[in-house]
């Protein structure tokens, strides 16, 4: 980050646990994936705060806390000037009992101007409850975040929050509304307004926990994918609060997907498919437990390798299993035309995001469509756990590997018409010359 951090914590609410972690664990655990490597904690009660901050967890440990006194009473500006850091024109300061979406203290920190106050003119429905209790003025409620300057915050010794607000009302602070701004998410596919919110009371805690649980999940998902979701936000509600990790919902899953694979190459597909279905929801669970949770890391990343190993050896075992017992002959060249398909069709996914920057699913109406019901892990097991109710698990794959193939016929289409589109976009059109 660019600027020097304040974190101003001036009673208990910083410590309140959200979804197992305090606010302020989770504010430092934000601050340490935008690369903050050291902030002071200005708080009148340094007493209250040591003891939390004295054994820090992994995920927020490399953040050096320099924890300062400052006198009792209201905070004002110039008690931050007392502490300002050498060579800094401007600081961030930002309230240690808020929740931050990272995107929001990122954007502040990218400012060119010496002071700024982050405000939302139109928070979203899910927030208001939430919110209600934040600073308001006629432009928006306050976030609790901004920058200052030294000179700013020297010439003001009443109360900070009062200052602000004045000097909003009188244009002579510069606001940075977020309500304003286009927030698409590339990484969760789709626009998701920044949640920010004080320390909820204690009636809201649950509503909290549904609002940080829901911005973390993805969009533009397959229709199975659909009924997961509510699942994976019932489990991930109760698992938030445990100190279960990321990694170890991962190896779950893992654990899982192997025993499928072993059940399919034995001939069990019934056991073999109950698993697979399990997985469905178990591999939605270590991603969202990491961004609720604020432990998300370069190791989580691999996850999609492994899915793509299980994943495969599912069709291997299936196709083997069909093959040997005289269910599919030529098992093995329909699991050629599926596993084919899946590698023409990721190519032309990958061709899209290189050239247009966003996914194949994301670029209209018509492209969710097809993301919703085309060939993806999830659809092929739930039409072979059909298959097998209705007794005809050899079709079943056969069905698998021609909507896999039809699939990517599609992608491929789609992929160049979208490729094409942005590049006739991005070529300036010609100025007929004057006669």
């Amino acid at each position: 980050m660019r600027h020097p951090v304040f974190i101003l914590v001036d009673g208990p609410g910083a410590l309140t646990e959200l979804c197992g972690i305090s606010l302020l664990e989770r504010l430092l655990r934000t601050l340490q994936r935008l690369d903050l490597t050291s902030a002071i904690v200005l708080t009148a009660a340094p007493e209250l705060l040591a003891p939390h901050l004295a054994d820090p967890s992994r995920h927020r440990a490399k953040v050096s806390i320099d924890l300062r006194r400052r006198a009792p009473g209201p905070l004002a500006a110039n008690q931050i000037a007392e502490v300002w850091p050498d060579d800094a024109e401007s600081v961030m300061v930002i309230l240690g009992d808020h929740v931050f979406d990272s995107r929001l203290l990122r954007l502040l920190d990218d400012q060119s101007s010496r002071t700024a106050i982050l405000m939302d003119s139109a928070p979203p429905a899910t927030l208001q409850a939430l919110v209600a209790s934040s600073p308001n003025a006629t432009c928006g409620r306050l976030c609790g975040a901004a920058l200052f300057s030294e000179d700013w915050a020297k010439s003001h010794d009443g109360p900070m929050e009062q200052a602000l607000l004045e000097e909003i009302e009188a244009g002579e602070v510069e606001v940075v509304d977020i309500a304003r701004r286009d927030w698409y998410h590339a990484s969760m596919r789709r626009r998701l307004h920044p949640t920010w919110f004080p320390v909820p009371l204690s009636k809201h805690a649950h509503l909290a926990r549904r609002v940080l649980i829901k911005a973390a999940g993805k969009g533009s998902l397959d229709f199975p994918a659909m009924v997961h979701s509510p699942i994976e936000n019932f489990l991930i509600n109760h698992l938030c609060r445990s100190a279960i990790t990321p990694n170890q919902l991962t190896a779950l899953t893992n654990l899982v997907a192997w025993a499928a694979t072993f059940l399919f190459a034995t001939g069990r597909l019934g056991w073999g498919t109950i698993l697979a279905l399990a997985v469905g929801v178990l591999d939605g669970l270590d991603g969202k437990q990491a961004r609720v949770k604020v432990e998300t890391s370069k190791v989580g990343k691999l996850e999609h390798w492994f899915d793509a190993f299980f994943e495969h050896s599912w069709w291997i075992a299936i196709a083997y299993s069909l093959q040997s017992s005289g269910q599919l002959p030529g098992a093995f060249v329909y699991l050629l035309v599926l596993m084919g398909a899946e590698a023409v069709a990721g190519l032309s996914k990958l061709s899209v995001f290189r050239t247009c920057g966003r996914t194949l699913d994301e670029l209209g109406d018509y492209n969710r469509i097809v993301r919703l019901i085309g060939g993806r892990r999830n659809v092929y097991i739930w039409l072979f756990a059909l298959g097998l109710l209705l007794g005809r698990s050899g079709p079943a794959f056969a069905l698998m590997a021609a909507w896999a193939a039809a699939t990517a016929f599609v992608q491929v289409l789609r992929a160049s018409v979208a490729v094409r589109a942005h590049r006739m976009a991005r070529v300036p059109s010609e100025v007929p010359a004057e006669a």
